[in-house]
């Protein structure tokens, strides 16, 4: 069963906040005698990969605790693709349906007022725009419109209007709409005619039409603010949970595509075996993105398909040929989806595999198992193969493919894991330009699009003149012991705070919510607005306190609820949201969160250590060392970082430069959007591991920072595990910046307070941190 990462179980529970304090303050438009409720809005914007459909499942769901009366939740996209993946992931036996809880799931097709009258859990329905997307719903031949001859004559749209449950009260309505930078003016108007009471869009690159700006503005106008009106998924903590690769590299060549594509069969063959080696069970896949049915050789010439098939001149035949001619690939691997322009007269061979009816041929197509893949931009919205790793674009000839629009497909990372070989956590582009400026423009136009969108994903650029970026391999197999969370320590504490928790089953007082909305009032046909007053509300809607108090445990920490038994029934009770009860059982959730970050310890785990893998690098901006695990590193802070690594490298002992993000990691006992700590350098000597960062010392004023300054070492005679800090500088125990000389190394006193030591220099800091034992033999 999939849980959310903690970045995604935030940006769920900040949806579902949101929507529970507009509950009772919601704002009304329209006029006096006929004021109307604006509905909830919330964009989700979020990176490729982040996993917007569990943050939408998971927020749905806590909306759908938080409402008394059970709600529709209409579930669309524009691509049929992306609905069939979305419904089979969400519907029983899909692996994200426990997110939703209770609700059923169907097609809108299925759509029965009979059975949404009598449903007694929400109920999910999923649809394309192009179901209903049609003006005139009266002569419309979609299905959604047609009569449906068991309801009276009642249209399936008109009785998702209705939507009474079995006492006759309107069920909200939900419109989560992914892949939302394709909603239209149309479909907005048609969605907003249901009166919706919340709208959740996704998008990683957000435009929304002028009606939906209109509905906006009505919730600005009442205060609310952008920020509000949209929950950010940071890139770093997608990055940082391996669900995309960390690098992106990307090569130009001025070259025929021969050459390109040899190229990036060649890496792609390393790929394969850094996989093989480290028991990666990945095989990397390619992608060729190309025009269709133009000469090669001549932009503005067709290519003509009346002619024997080794005379066409098509971009996908000719890959296709060099694959299988010169390449050695087996055709079978091969899949061809564009709409390659054909006659019957002269045939396609019989082993090449053409997908070219869109989305009808998708299934065939998804579930062909195809490492190599010729397309143009018609490839499908929804297909994002995480075993993609190399994608041959095709610049030359004033073609107009935009990168951007490719990058997500090769972005997701295999088993949201970051893997020891850094070249499998690589995106790799290899771009075919016939200027060398046109290469500039793409590299400009990626760089922009990562810089606002995925900062925290490294750019790797090359050129046939200044070479592609190569694999360091380790000189030596070294390893590094990984740590653990041990909370035994935290079960009484938290065990205290539940037996002091209050019983809430007899009081009316401390249950009951109650909220108060503004009014906007404007005249019709007019924008202004000319008056605006609160009203009291009455809150409803009631949640039982478990649900509470493992909602905000799950948003903080979630590793607290191993010690955290809900059993006792006065989780039982349910509590109006936003009543006295409801903040004093989060409050106590919150308490419970930091006993157990206070008291649990980080210990040294003995079995599966992390391996040094092999290393990316640009030969051009690589810093040679002698004792390195690897020959040299690049990016290291000249004022700082090099100076550091020389001084490693002078001790003789081995060491590496650890990769931040895709390195060894270790938890970071802390709320917070990290999770894990990435120390800058790794030493072995004799008789431990000595990890250490050279960066700020604001993570030593938390407990996490004390947490990693005292591992619990194994009992076993195991090499031990040491976490260092090293500040450039002179600093007081209390964090007070003295001066800019030396270094100071951090440690804690046997009383738990803060030890603070200088040293001149940066040979005698990591003489220090290593002591004098010997460099340890690599095994």
């Amino acid at each position: 069963m999939i849980s959310l990462f903690k970045f995604q179980r935030e940006a769920s529970s900040q949806i579902a906040d949101r929507f529970m304090e507009y509950q009772g303050n919601e704002v009304l438009k329209g006029t006096k005698n006929n004021p109307q409720s604006v509905p909830f809005f919330q964009s989700l914007a979020a990176l490729t990969g982040a996993g917007k459909t569990v943050i939408l499942a998971d927020a749905v769901a806590q909306i759908c605790a938080a409402l008394k009366t059970p709600p529709i939740i209409l579930w669309l996209s524009k691509g049929r693709v992306v609905v069939e993946q979305s419904y089979a992931n969400l519907a029983p036996g899909g692996k994200y349906n426990h997110l939703l809880g209770a609700a059923s799931v169907n097609l809108l097709s299925e759509f029965d007022p009979a059975d949404v009258e009598l449903a007694p859990t929400p109920s999910v329905f999923f649809a394309t725009v192009g179901t209903f997307n049609q003006r005139d719903m009266e002569d419309g031949s979609l299905n959604i419109f047609k009569a449906d001859i068991d309801n009276t004559g009642t249209s399936t749209w008109a009785a998702l209007s209705n939507r009474l449950d079995s006492a006759g009260n309107r069920r909200p309505l939900i419109v989560v709409y992914d892949e939302a930078q394709n909603l239209s003016e149309q479909q907005t108007d048609l969605l907003l005619r249901q009166q919706p009471d919340a709208f959740l869009l996704a998008s990683a690159t957000m435009r929304l039409p002028q009606l939906m700006v209109n509905e906006i503005d009505h919730l600005k106008r009442a205060g609310r603010t952008d920020e509000w009106l949209v929950t950010s998924v940071k890139s770093s903590a997608v990055v940082s949970h391996g669900l995309v690769k960390s690098t992106l590299a990307m090569a130009g060549y001025k070259s025929p595509m021969e050459e390109t594509i040899s190229a990036m069969l060649s890496d792609m063959a390393e790929a394969e075996a850094d996989a093989a080696e480290y028991g990666v069970d990945v095989r990397p896949k390619a992608i060729y993105v190309c025009k269709t049915n133009v000469a090669a050789d001549d932009a503005f010439r067709k290519d003509d398909p009346h002619q024997p098939f080794g005379q066409r001149q098509a971009p996908p035949i000719l890959i296709w040929r060099y694959l299988t001619e010169q390449c050695g690939i087996d055709a079978s691997e091969i899949a061809v989806y564009a709409n390659l322009d054909t006659h019957k007269n002269y045939p396609l061979p019989a082993d090449f595999v053409l997908f070219g009816g869109g989305e009808k041929d998708y299934a065939n197509f998804s579930a062909g198992e195809y490492r190599h893949v010729i397309f143009n931009l018609t490839l499908q919205e929804g297909w994002d193969d995480p075993s993609v790793y190399f994608a041959y674009v095709d610049k030359s000839m004033e073609s107009n493919i935009q990168i951007t629009q490719i990058i997500g497909r090769v972005l997701r990372q295999p088993g949201a894991t970051h893997f020891a070989p850094e070249r499998l956590n690589t995106a790799h582009f290899y771009v075919r330009v016939d200027r060398n400026d046109v290469f500039s423009e793409v590299l400009s136009e990626v760089k922009n699009r990562l810089g606002n969108d995925a900062p925290d994903i490294r750019i790797i650029a090359s050129t046939p003149s200044t070479g592609r970026a190569r694999e360091l391999k380790p000189r030596v197999k070294m390893e590094v012991p990984r740590t653990a969370l041990d909370s035994r320590d935290a079960v009484r504490p938290v065990e205290d705070l539940l037996n002091g928790m209050l019983d809430y089953s007899d009081s009316t007082k401390n249950t009951a919510g109650s909220g108060s909305r503004k009014i906007v009032r404007q005249v019709v046909g007019k924008t202004e607005q000319i008056d605006q007053e609160w009203e009291d509300y009455e809150e409803a809607n009631r949640v039982s306190a478990r649900w509470i108090f493992h909602r905000e445990i799950l948003r903080l920490f979630p590793r607290a609820l191993d010690v955290a038994s809900t059993a006792d029934e006065r989780f039982d009770v349910h509590v109006g949201i936003g009543s006295k009860a409801f903040e004093q059982i989060k409050d106590l959730a919150r308490k419970v969160v930091h006993s157990y970050i206070e008291n649990v310890s980080l210990v040294q785990r003995k079995s599966n250590p992390f391996v040094v893998g092999p290393a990316l690098v640009k030969d051009g901006d690589l810093h040679r060392f002698v004792n390195s695990v690897h020959e040299g590193y690049e990016d290291l802070n000249p004022s700082l970082e090099l100076k550091f690594a020389q001084a490693l490298d002078a001790t003789g002992m081995r060491w590496f430069r650890n990769p931040p993000r895709t390195g060894y990691g270790i938890p970071l006992v802390s709320v917070g959007d990290t999770t894990n700590f990435y120390p800058d350098f790794v030493v072995w000597t004799d008789s431990s591991v000595v990890c250490i960062d050279t960066k700020a010392p604001h993570i030593l004023q938390g407990e996490a920072g004390r947490k990693l300054l005292s591992v619990s070492p194994r009992s076993d005679g195991s090499v031990a595990l040491e976490i260092r800090f090293v500040t450039p500088g002179e600093y007081t125990p209390q964090f007070e910046k003295l001066n800019n000389d030396g270094c100071t190394v951090w440690g804690l006193k046997p009383n738990g307070t803060m030890r603070a030591q200088h040293f001149p220099t940066f040979e005698q800091t990591v003489e220090y941190l290593v002591g004098a034992a010997k460099p340890v033999e690599a095994h």
